[in-house]
């Protein structure tokens, strides 16, 4: 259990720069185009600029509950980044704090 806690806390840790390119790739979007903060949603973001990840989502709307979805989805994507960002990278320093 603790090698999986470590893999796992270390996994919270590596992915902080891809999630902070996300961020950065959506401040650009905002600035360079028509999309607003609050307009550029998850669902905007994954269907113009993420396509491949269009099945992962068309799969999950088989498997949960399609209200939910469409309230996480709807969420602007620079803000659940950011929030995403900040407590992964929490997460991931708190466990191996835990640890020692």
């Amino acid at each position: 259990m603790i090698t999986f806690l470590r893999i796992f806390a270390y996994l919270c840790i590596w992915t902080t720069p891809l999630q902070v390119a996300i961020v950065v790739w959506g401040i650009v979007i905002v600035a360079t185009t028509d999309y607003g903060i609050l307009s550029l949603t998850g669902i905007e973001f994954f269907t113009y600029y993420l396509q491949f990840f269009m099945v992962y989502i068309d799969w999950a709307y088989t498997w949960f509950w399609n209200p939910y979805l469409d309230f996480v989805i709807a969420i602007p994507i620079i803000f659940t980044t950011a929030i995403k960002v900040v407590f992964s990278t929490w997460l991931g320093f708190w466990i191996l704090g835990r640890m020692k």
